[in-house]
């Protein structure tokens, strides 16, 4: 069995769905990507199939035609996870690092920075 936390872009914006309403047949998963996507209703099930493989979400029968599905992933687990991939990727594992390239970059404004001085001040004298 894969990793159930390397999930794609694609099959992302199911878990998102199913995160949301906990869990969904395959019609509501379909008009909930409505207009988000335009993906077709082989491409969900395919994408679907894909996630039950690796074990971010299962199906369960709720009578003799209807499959609804739910995630056995986490999101605050998820999202703890693709942040760690994230700055083991583009910055060696170092936060620093990535908070340092944005304040170079001028992508943290001073209301920001004053915030993140305001928490990283309250953690340090916890």
């Amino acid at each position: 069995m894969q990793n159930k936390y390397n999930i794609t872009d694609a099959e992302l914006q199911i878990m998102q769905v199913l995160w949301e309403r906990k869990e969904c047949d395959l019609n509501e998963i379909i008009e909930e990507l409505n207009g988000k996507t335009d993906k077709n209703r082989n491409t969900v099930k395919t994408l679907l199939r894909r996630l039950i493989l690796k074990g971010s979400i299962k199906s369960k029968k709720i009578n003799s035609k209807g499959t609804v599905y739910v995630s056995q992933v986490n999101k605050s687990k998820f999202l703890i996870n693709q942040n760690d991939i994230f700055l083991k990727r583009l910055y060696d594992g170092s936060a620093k690092n990535l908070l340092l390239n944005f304040i170079d970059n001028r992508k943290v404004s001073k209301e920001e920075l004053q915030k993140l001085i305001d928490i990283l001040e309250s953690r340090s004298n916890q």
